[in-house]
């Protein structure tokens, strides 16, 4: 091998070395932010609810985490971009984690530094996806996710918006709360064509016909204004 060609290589060697060692490093860096033991998943929900939830993220087929470790964590992250750049790929299976590990990561009772926030979210989603079932992620996102109307979780959500406890929900109530998610700003008391906008869609994605979806009729039991607050 000629002289130039081992320089080559040897260049190639020592960048690959080096980003391993980035990798490798900023997942430690967060990790060492976290607690021992990850957070308790207070509520266990139906398997109906776990699927209205994965198809919100834009999941397609069963539930799924992919089994991460900081260099594969890396390959979905691209894979991901790729996806959510690509119309009509599903971007579910990645952002499964995602919300969860933030919320770990930026848990009150674990406050990290501004600087290694990141670092703690990526170290959170690499744990999650060995040490927690999609069933467990989805459960502790639910619990966590804000709403709106000062509820935090689908426990303090579905009596806020529907008067009942979460496991009262009907099938369109549930999707129209789960469709806040995302977006909790579109309250219905101050964007109602928006709110039916998302429980639509999402109620289409999830195989009802169209011609069955009818926000006044489904959300009868949404909360006025009034009652609201």
């Amino acid at each position: 091998m000629s002289g130039w060609l081992k320089g080559i290589v040897g260049a190639a060697l020592l960048l690959i070395a080096a980003f391993v060692s980035l990798v490798y490093g900023i997942y430690w860096q967060g990790a060492s932010e976290l607690p021992d033991e990850l957070p308790l998943v207070q509520h266990r929900y139906p398997a109906e609810l776990h699927a209205i939830y994965w198809v919100s993220l834009g999941g397609e087929g069963p539930m799924r985490v992919e089994r991460l470790d900081p260099l594969k964590w890396c390959w979905e992250f691209y894979r991901e971009i790729s996806r959510a750049t690509a119309p009509g790929r599903p971007v579910g299976a990645a952002s499964l984690s995602t919300f969860a590990a933030r919320s770990i990561a930026s848990n009150p009772g674990n406050p990290t530094r501004n600087t290694n926030r990141l670092a703690a979210e990526i170290a959170a989603t690499i744990r999650l996806s060995n040490e927690w079932t999609p069933e467990q992620i989805a459960d502790y996102s639910l619990d966590q996710a804000w709403f709106g109307r000062g509820a935090r979780g689908l426990q303090a959500a579905a009596p806020a918006y529907f008067g009942v406890s979460a496991d009262q929900l009907t099938r369109a109530e549930a999707i129209a709360l789960v469709g806040l998610m995302k977006f909790p700003s579109r309250d219905p008391v101050r964007d109602r064509e928006r709110f039916n906008e998302r429980y639509a869609y999402l109620a289409g994605k999830l195989g009802i016909d169209p011609a069955h979806i009818d926000p006044e009729r489904d959300l009868a039991r949404l909360k006025p204004a009034a009652t609201a607050r």
